[in-house]
């Protein structure tokens, strides 16, 4: 596969041979040729790919709705509490946050006066349309931090985590003839051209001591029995780092996980034999990630049991998850598509694009699938109107 100019160049410095979860960060988050940190690459129908906020607002106001009911829990548990902190995590271009405030202001509005909007965004590209995307904004704090500087000084609020976790750079192993190895991405030279492939590296002691935790303490076994020869998957080993760094910015809170994730039984099981890997660019999944770099998305899914295991060891308390079409469901969603049948509007192609959005963020095979897990920290109660059986 033909490698870019400055993919070579950082390859070459390393020696020739990255691992694979290097490539990733590289591929996605280079301050100049990432495709996140350059901002090539874009969210929504017309975009790259879509998510649930860029399908419109009625995904923010949905979730608004539990986010005010956590508001008051925490108002109610401290009530000399004078700001209380709602915190994005990878905010994307703006949307969540943006619908997510604009929804409190019309709904609740003597909150405004009580939140302050905190984005943590690692990339310039996109905190540059974030600040478009707000700007229209005036009636409350808005700022940008990083974890590391949130850590000083830790808040009380609402975290938001919505598909930040399925792009952190995760390592691939590979099975090779009863063997674990380590996937890494080998820079080669021909005919005065660069190309890159993969190759295996030897399984290094931290990945080792992971699996046998994961065998010990979750009865996860990796690889699983019978599985066909160069059976691949992925580990998340960013997720423990990033768990240890958010909670270190958080006092009192909540943290809400939107993400797509897997039991174990179904990640690590025989027949997924290629793992969950996946680019995406013009709306379209490839499963070959070694094309294309700089260009595309890359994700890769959650594993859900490893994912509570890595919160519970840094001090979060596991509450409760379910999917997303569920979530939206117990939220309202129904209410939202029956008024668009008695919409009066003669801008008929317009309700059927609100209503065709909306059935695809309860769609099992669209986004409807996507995980809501939510975790809290040092507060005795929190809402959980998003876990309730929807009405009928």
């Amino acid at each position: 596969m033909k490698c870019p100019d400055w993919m070579a160049a950082q390859l070459e410095e390393a020696g020739g041979i990255i691992k694979f979860s290097e490539f990733m960060n590289l591929a996605l988050n280079d301050p100049i040729n990432g495709s996140y940190a350059s901002g090539k690459l874009k969210i929504g129908v017309k975009g790259d790919f879509v998510t649930s906020p860029s399908l419109g607002k009625e995904f923010s106001e949905l979730l608004g709705v539990q986010i005010v009911q956590w508001i008051l829990d925490l108002e109610k548990q401290l009530p000399s509490q004078n700001i209380i902190s709602l915190v994005e995590i990878g905010p994307g271009e703006g949307d969540l946050a943006f619908n997510l405030i604009k929804f409190i202001q019309e709904n609740h509005p003597r909150f405004i006066k009580k939140i302050e909007l905190i984005l943590v965004e690692i990339n310039e590209s996109m905190k540059e349309k974030q600040k478009i995307k707000l700007a229209s904004i005036t009636d409350l704090t808005i700022k940008w931090d990083s974890l590391e500087n949130l850590a000083i000084n830790p808040l009380t609020g609402i975290f938001l985590a919505h598909e930040v976790l399925d792009t952190l750079p995760v390592d691939v192993l590979i099975c090779d003839k009863k063997n674990i190895f380590l996937q890494g991405v080998e820079l080669i030279k021909h005919n005065n051209h660069n190309f890159i492939r993969y190759t295996k590296l030897p399984l290094p002691q931290n990945i080792k001591d992971k699996l046998s935790y994961l065998y010990n303490s979750l009865n996860i076994s990796i690889p699983p029995n019978n599985i066909p020869d160069l059976w691949k998957t992925e580990l998340h080993t960013s997720i423990n780092p990033w768990f240890k760094k958010l909670s270190s910015c958080i006092k009192v809170g909540s943290l809400l996980v939107i993400d797509y994730a897997l039991e174990a039984s179904q990640y690590y099981k025989t027949t997924r034999s290629e793992g969950t890997l996946l680019s995406y660019k013009n709306q379209t999944a490839f499963t070959n990630i070694l094309e294309d770099v700089g260009y595309r998305d890359i994700t890769a899914h959650l594993c859900l049991e490893t994912l509570i295991s890595e919160a519970i060891s840094n001090k979060f308390v596991f509450v409760g998850e379910t999917k997303q079409g569920l979530s939206l469901l117990s939220l309202g969603l129904s209410s939202k598509i029956d008024l668009l049948k008695t919409n009066k509007s003669c801008d008929l192609a317009k309700t059927l694009r609100s209503r065709e959005n909306l059935l695809r963020l309860v769609d099992p095979i669209a986004l409807g699938d996507f995980r809501w897990i939510l975790f809290k920290k040092n507060i005795d109660f929190l809402s959980t109107k998003f876990l309730e059986e929807p009405k009928q």
